[in-house]
């Protein structure tokens, strides 16, 4: 799954928008990965050594920056008899660090005070959040007013209402889902305004910068067994000839949509399967949203899901029946060494509310799988696995109301059925709950990720009088392992994220 909070991907995060509530968001500085082994020497407790690079892509390959440590060095936590001892880390400037003397055994590594991962690693990799982009962009002012660009476009197929026009950029972080369209319905002619906000990247055709747009055009398909599929897909595109965002000034770019072939593939999507999930979701979950979107994205099977806007297909209001069956045409502009990835994922909602509040909160459970063409759509899409099994806080049932009387509880499940030739990983998420007004509402607090069943919270993302919820995240990416990659889980992945009841502590 696309989970995040890192694996919650941009479609559980619409989910939780619609339900007014915020997905957790990734750390400024992302945590580490797990490496290989090395013994001790003489009984001398090793040392844990490792570098963070923060990593872009862009048209002429990987940009790698070393992150200066040297005030904001990974430290280690080491479990001794259900307390914690910090080994503090030395970073220097070049991203290089090393914390001394950890003994050998599985640690608690954390790059930031919020999230954990689990490993015994004596060498490590640091993930980074990868980015789309040369990191040397100059951006718009925030005292001069915004680059503005009409693009005026003629050949687009005859243009709707719920049609979409996407821009973006495969050299710089630049991505807008729909500009802002002058048309009328039918019209195969227009003008789309895209203007540059405060402290996002300027274009700069110098720096090898070009921008493509994309026509999501609003379609109809018959579905097996009756009835009528709404979507989105690419129809129309327009690569724009070179130009240069000037902050203050207003240019206009005019152009022919081009008409790429167009591209079909079969659609078998057991939505009953995955909505079934809701029990062991949480017993008060329900069905909040079914979505399904086909994107591109450069070395998925490496850097996993770096953007989602780059969409070819998208089924955002599917029909509530149980398997859907359709087949799906779109067409494909992009770079041919970008690989189209498809998601589906199914959002389940859970309230929580607290004593004298009006409102409840809402956290979104999930059930999602991600996974490159053509396997996508090669036979019928359903779950893999369910959610982990009697999840526990200090041996008591988590989906049940608990009173913890520590800070830091372990957390036990028993890991789902097997897949043959998978391996899961676990991340769990803490929210707190607390009251804002007369309303109950939520903060993500902070995660930890481990391949392990049982787990112990170390200290400082509890504290007493305090009432928090879990959610725990099960997730597979085949022939990978999720310590080795942290936020860019690579493709394919699936995941289903389950939630407790309301944990206080005393």
């Amino acid at each position: 799954m696309r989970s995040t909070p890192s694996l919650l991907s941009l479609v559980s995060c619409l989910a939780l928008t619609l339900a007014s509530t915020g997905c957790p968001s990734s750390p400024t500085e992302p945590p580490p990965d797990g490496g290989t082994d090395a013994g001790t020497d003489a009984g001398v407790p090793p040392d844990v050594t490792g570098q963070l690079d923060m990593l872009s892509l862009t048209t002429a390959g990987e940009v790698r920056r070393p992150v200066d440590l040297t005030t904001t060095a990974p430290k280690a936590l080491v479990e001794e008899g259900g307390t914690f001892v910090t080994h503090e880390g030395v970073g220097k400037a070049d991203g290089t660090f090393v914390i001394p003397n950890v003994p050998a055994g599985p640690y608690y590594l954390s790059f930031d005070p919020t999230t954990f991962v689990v490993t015994d690693s004596r060498e490590v990799k640091l993930s980074t959040n990868t980015s789309i982009g040369r990191p040397d962009a100059a951006t718009q002012p925030a005292d001069i007013s915004g680059a503005t660009i009409v693009f005026d476009l003629d050949n687009l197929h005859p243009y709707q209402s719920t049609d979409g026009l996407t821009l973006y950029s495969t050299n710089l972080n630049v991505a807008r889902y729909r500009l802002a369209p002058s048309t009328t319905p039918g019209d195969t002619s227009g003008t789309f305004t895209y203007t540059v906000r405060t402290g996002q990247p300027l274009i700069d055709p110098a720096q090898g910068d070009r921008v493509l747009l994309t026509q999501l055009t609003s379609r109809t398909a018959p579905i097996e067994g009756g009835g009528t599929l709404s979507y989105r897909s690419v129809s129309r595109s327009f690569e724009a000839p070179e130009f240069q965002s000037k902050p203050g000034e207003t240019q206009t770019i005019s152009g022919t949509m081009a008409e790429p072939p167009a591209l079909t593939a079969p659609l078998h999507w057991d939505m009953a399967a995955f909505r079934n999930l809701a029990p062991a979701i949480h017993p008060r979950a329900s069905v909040a949203a079914q979505v399904m979107i086909v994107d591109v994205q450069p070395m998925p099977h490496t850097y996993g899901t770096i953007s989602p806007i780059p969409l070819l297909v998208e089924i955002g209001l599917p029909p509530l029946v149980d398997e859907l069956r359709t087949t799906l045409t779109y067409a494909n502009p992009y770079p041919a060494s970008w690989m189209p990835v498809g998601t589906t994922e199914t959002a389940f909602a859970v309230t929580y509310q607290l004593p004298g509040t009006e409102t409840p909160a809402i956290i979104a459970g999930s059930a999602s799988h991600s996974e490159q063409f053509p396997g996508f759509f090669s036979g019928k899409i359903a779950p893999e696995f369910s959610t982990v099994q009697q999840p526990r806080i200090e041996g008591m049932d988590a989906q049940q109301p608990v009173t913890l009387t520590t800070t830091t509880p372990e957390l036990s499940w028993v890991a789902p059925p097997p897949v043959p030739g998978e391996r899961y990983h676990y991340i769990v998420f803490i929210h707190e709950l607390s009251v804002e007004g007369s309303a109950t509402v939520s903060q993500y607090v902070g995660s930890i990720r481990t391949n392990d069943t049982r787990t112990r919270l170390p200290p400082g993302l509890l504290s007493s009088g305090r009432s928090y919820v879990f959610t725990f995240d099960v997730n597979t990416t085949p022939d990978n392992d999720i310590l080795q990659q942290v936020f860019n889980l690579p493709i394919p992945i699936s995941g289903v994220l389950s939630l407790s009841e309301i944990i206080t502590v005393q």
